[in-house]
């Protein structure tokens, strides 16, 4: 074990919890479960202990805060799940009409893009020969 940084010759009996010094049971200073090695060590302990309080008191606030904004989140994406249910479950075939007739216009778009695609490579092209040995 170390010696006291105060008494050198004397075997350290605790570390200082603000700057870390190896004191002797003598030079030891106790607050509540801390050990600090001298008064200002003590007040600086104290210091940022009352500040480590302000900022977990402050981060419950905030997580309250978050917590009630995620609830509300939560309700109004709900109250929007059951308004799109409700519509739907009202419009029924009205919403599969549109559907299936949204289907079919892609499939036929689709089809006509595939047809003019092929026509615009003509067949002789160096750029298809390419791709034929590609898929080869």
């Amino acid at each position: 074990m170390a010696n006291c940084f105060f008494h050198g010759e004397k075997e350290a009996a605790a570390r200082c919890a603000v700057c870390g010094r190896s004191v002797c049971e003598e030079c030891v200073k106790r607050e509540g479960s801390y050990t600090f090695c001298s008064p200002e060590c003590r007040e600086k302990g104290a210091a940022m202990l009352g500040r480590s309080e302000d900022v977990l008191a402050e981060k419950k606030k905030t997580n309250s805060s978050t917590l009630v904004r995620k609830l509300i989140y939560f309700f109004v994406l709900l109250a929007a799940i059951a308004a799109a249910y409700h519509f739907y479950a009202n419009n029924k075939k009205a919403v599969n009409s549109k559907i299936n007739s949204s289907v079919t216009s892609i499939k036929k778009e689709t089809s006509k893009v595939i047809k003019e695609s092929k026509k615009a490579i003509p067949k002789s092209s160096q750029m298809k020969r390419q791709k034929e040995n590609l898929v080869k």
